[in-house]
């Protein structure tokens, strides 16, 4: 045979095999996933920030994408950073919230899993959702890569380096309207719009049920004269729902806008056939229902919007995908009053623990006069960042000051995550005391004018 044609022929099949053996090659990342502490040491080097992203910020720690250059630095000037990931290319991570501090081990089953602090672990598992390989009683939130948060070193903290969104909102005024509006909350209302979310039997996100939950949603608030949205994102790839927006149009500064929220979506150890969701989360949803019908025929300075996110329970997909869009449309969000879990009463008088994170502390202060003035009902402020697994959690990613209201956490509710989360074990009182604080909270900052 003529050695040419053999050269030929191994020419040939060289690049045949050749992009085979470049898409089968695994890719690397040029940065890694790491930990690193708030408070990074006088050594830290401030030209070494452009080369961090924060992804998250938890009480003590950022969780931050940083490249090899930067990570090379800190590493020889001996700055603790702790690598939790080298090569971050392509897998899915979460933040799971462990039902008792210390669990972390517990997730090792399932797939990778590093604990974070004593609140919650980074788990992995491929390219799997974690709401389809955990156990319903872990809370998720889904580490989003697209949302980078510039930081800044100041007074030797690392910080993000926006500002709160909107503008700063003035001295509470006790408007001579809120005792009014408060005093039409109605505990039945309450407790009918509970019974008719729990009666779709599931609204697991993307079943027929948490649609049909949805457009019962929408034409409740279109019912009232608010101007109404579908918001459809896609989530865990191919799956859909939709966020339900209602708007009530402020009078004179429009673009300034208050949100209330709540997820109208379920789970339970049966998620797909039976997630009744009474408590988690019909009773937040109710709340923003019954706000709504008491506040819509109210004339406010500032735009109001009643929000009922889905996909919660599957990473909080609903609202990250509406906190990202709102800032790139550059929304000028005052304030986000999410509300979630604020029904079950394990001991009376029951109180409500308020979430926020430092640039929202604001916004738990409101919450104690309010409280006080309108419950009557004890506030319970936790400044903890950590507690990132409701619907709060993406506006701070964003810079907007927001709150989580929920009845205990740790968790009290015996029927949390189950099929027994049902009307029967709710407390009407304490969730009518809550819908009330919320209200005023909302009112106030939308500034009353006057009736219609």
């Amino acid at each position: 045979m003529n050695p040419r044609r053999i050269s030929y022929w191994k020419i040939a099949i060289f690049l045949c095999v050749l992009p085979a053996l470049f898409y089968s090659t695994p890719q690397f990342s040029d940065t890694a996933l790491v930990k690193l502490d708030k408070r990074p040491g006088d050594n830290f080097p401030k030209g070494i920030v452009r080369g961090i992203k924060g992804l998250e910020e938890l009480r003590q720690f950022w969780i931050a994408e940083m490249d090899v250059e930067a990570l090379s630095t800190l590493t020889r000037k001996g700055i603790p950073c702790h690598v939790l990931d080298r090569n971050p290319y392509g897998k899915k991570y979460f933040i799971v919230s462990t039902p008792e501090p210390g669990q972390a081990k517990l997730l090792e089953k399932y797939g990778g899993a590093v604990p974070l602090d004593d609140q919650n672990c980074l788990f992995w598992s491929g390219a799997d959702e974690a709401r389809e390989i955990l156990p319903a009683e872990f809370e998720i939130e889904r580490l989003s890569f697209e949302n980078h948060i510039s930081l800044k070193l100041e007074s030797g903290i690392l910080q993000a380096r926006f500002s709160a969104g909107g503008q700063f909102p003035r001295a509470p005024f006790v408007n001579p309207l809120l005792p009014v509006l408060a005093g039409q909350v109605a505990k039945a209302n309450l407790s009918s719009n509970i019974l008719s979310l729990q009666s779709f039997q599931t609204r697991y996100a993307s079943t027929e049920n948490c649609e049909a939950a949805g457009t019962f949603l929408y034409n409740f608030f279109a019912h009232l004269g608010l101007h109404c949205e579908y918001e459809p994102f896609t989530f865990a790839t191919t799956r859909t729902s939709r966020n339900i927006v209602a708007t009530l149009l402020g009078k004179t500064h429009p673009l300034r806008v208050i949100i209330i929220c709540a997820h109208y979506d379920s789970t339970s150890n049966q998620p797909t056939t039976l997630a009744p969701g009474a408590d988690d989360n019909a009773s937040g949803t109710a709340a923003v229902m019954e706000i709504a019908r008491v506040l819509a025929n109210t004339s406010f300075d500032y735009t109001i919007k009643f929000i009922c996110f889905s996909a919660e329970e599957w990473g909080l997909y609903g609202s990250k995908y509406y906190a990202q869009a709102a800032k790139g449309r550059h929304e000028m969000i005052i304030g986000v009053v999410n509300l979630d879990m604020i029904a079950y009463a394990d001991l009376m008088p029951e109180d409500l623990n308020v979430f926020v994170n430092q640039t929202s502390e604001w916004l738990a202060n409101r919450n104690i006069i309010m409280g006080k003035l309108y419950g009557p009902l004890d506030i319970l402020k936790a400044l903890n960042s950590s507690m990132r697994s409701s619907d709060h959690a993406p506006f701070w990613d964003q810079g907007y000051s927001a709150m989580l209201g929920i009845e205990d956490y740790g968790l009290k509710n015996p029927y949390y995550h189950k099929t027994a989360d049902t009307f029967d074990t709710l407390n009407m009182d304490f969730a009518t005391s809550v819908t009330k604080i919320a209200l005023t909270v909302v009112a106030d900052l939308a500034q009353p004018i006057t009736w219609r």
